[in-house]
């Protein structure tokens, strides 16, 4: 299979979160809303019918630890969990976390636009510093 670089794209060596034995959980480094995720199948996939049972199986722990967290971290109203691959040809869900009124972290106002596409949202990027202080905030939450 072809080898890709979303593991960069996403900057693993500053937004790790957390490794399973199939995905690793990022802070996503283009943060849209307070607690924005990605999650990456650590093997190279093109669609998600090529994933196995177990990668599969194992998003559902993924899942699940990551609600948790960010319920915990941020009390988010809803979330959304979107495989788009439009730019990065590698099995990933972007885990996006949706807030009604603002939140405030990290000295910053975290607003969402609601919008129903989320990753359109107008929110300027945010500092490696505040990535940071997102991704150990999620990480205190982990399970």
């Amino acid at each position: 299979m072809k080898c890709c670089d979303i593991f960069d794209v996403f900057a693993e060596n500053n937004n790790l979160i957390k490794e399973y034995k199939h995905w690793k959980l990022l802070v996503r480094n283009r943060n849209k809303t307070l607690g924005n995720c990605v999650a990456i199948t650590k093997k190279h996939h093109e669609a998600l019918s090529d994933l196995t049972e177990d990668e599969m199986a194992e998003y559902a722990l993924v899942s699940r630890d990551i609600e948790h967290a960010l319920k915990k971290a941020f009390q988010y109203d809803k979330i959304h969990h979107l495989s788009l691959m439009f730019f990065d040809k590698h099995t990933h869900f972007h885990i996006i976390p949706r807030y009604k009124k603002p939140r405030k972290f990290a000295g910053m106002e975290w607003t969402d636009d609601f919008n129903p596409d989320p990753l359109i949202q107008k929110n300027p990027p945010v500092s490696q510093e505040i990535l940071n202080k997102v991704k150990e905030e999620i990480k205190k939450h982990m399970t």
